[in-house]
């Protein structure tokens, strides 16, 4: 459908607004909503903590680090369509953050990311921007299986006695995920076959987008997954000081080995904007709880578990959700 310029501009405005309203809404709203109990550990462990200065000064920094990881990675993918600064694609990350925040599982942020772009087509924008998320996936599978073969063996015996069947069972399970998603990832060429069979009155746009992802080269690959690994350890370290900053007692393999659990079972757990915060709470005290032993987590522990994955929230999405507010009141998304 073909707009006005005038009708351009006021429907841009009004998108503006409309995200922008969303995203501080929601980031207002789950950080009035955090339970008073949460709220005093989490000042208590604050003032309490000699390390506060350089662990919160840590946790900033690896934020932008992490981002920045993201944004090299989206910079190197979407220059098979465009070639843009890393600056403009840190931009484009950000904002895209500030889209999804609000939606189930954040898929607003492929969205939010290609209307930076000037001269590449949404559709094929999109299809490479889900190529970066699929390395992430693929490395939180991977890893997080890993980590369970360790974890499993070991504690899941204090929830279920004979539970033999069901840690060989789930571990197989995950190392055949593991190797079925490493093998589709690298052999994403197979799309070729897939686009042909698109019907000529669709196929121009189409097949050029899906080719665009299909003629990705594996050297390509390999360098997302790797940079998809480093933002792992990134975010993973950072979970680390955010319980180091609540004083839970727990060692650094310890936690090493149940984070990337955590980030395995969020994996698989659909979650709406609403109850992301509950689910990640409520993963994280159970499986650190099996670690604390048969009696689990007492409330004071529990309480910082929480507070650590919510402040992991905040530091690593709202944040810079809030810094993407701004730049989406640069983006068109409505063209001629």
């Amino acid at each position: 459908m073909t707009f006005t310029p005038k009708v351009q501009k006021t429907l841009d405005i009004a998108t503006r607004l409309l995200i922008a309203t969303l995203a501080l809404s929601y980031i207002l709203y789950r950080i009035f909503a955090l339970p008073a109990g949460q709220v005093g550990t989490f000042i208590q462990s604050v003032l309490g903590n000699t390390d506060v200065i350089y662990i919160f000064s840590a946790l900033f920094l690896l934020m932008v680090l992490n981002w920045g990881i993201e944004s090299l990675k989206w910079k190197w993918l979407i220059a098979r369509a465009e070639s843009i600064r890393f600056g403009k694609a840190y931009q484009a990350v950000l904002g895209g953050l500030a889209v999804s925040i609000f939606t189930p599982n954040r898929v607003g942020e492929f969205l939010g990311r290609v209307f930076i772009l000037r001269k590449t087509d949404p559709l094929k924008a999109i299809l490479l921007t889900i190529v970066g998320s699929f390395s992430q996936l693929l490395v939180t599978i991977v890893l997080g299986t890993l980590a369970y073969v360790f974890y499993a063996p070991r504690y899941l015996p204090l929830l279920m006695s004979d539970s033999t069947w069901l840690v060989r069972g789930f571990s197989l399970t995950l190392l055949t995920a593991s190797a079925a998603l490493i093998f589709v990832f690298f052999n994403i060429s197979v799309l070729h076959r897939i686009s042909i069979l698109i019907p000529s009155k669709y196929s121009l746009r189409i097949r050029d987008s899906i080719d665009a992802i299909a003629d990705c080269p594996k050297p390509l690959l390999a360098k997302t997954v790797l940079l998809s690994t480093l933002r792992y350890l990134v975010f993973s370290f950072q979970f680390y000081l955010a319980l180091r900053l609540m004083e839970v007692n727990f060692t650094l393999f310890q936690c090493m080995m149940v984070i990337p659990v955590i980030y395995l079972a969020l994996a698989a757990i659909p979650t709406v904007a609403l109850t992301e915060l509950g689910v990640r709470g409520s993963v994280s005290v159970f499986l650190f709880g099996l670690i604390a032993g048969n009696n689990g987590l007492d409330s004071a522990a529990t309480l910082a578990v929480v507070s650590a994955s919510t402040l992991i929230w905040l530091i690593n999405i709202a944040v810079p959700s809030l810094a993407g507010v701004a730049v989406v009141f640069r983006l068109k998304f409505f063209r001629r």
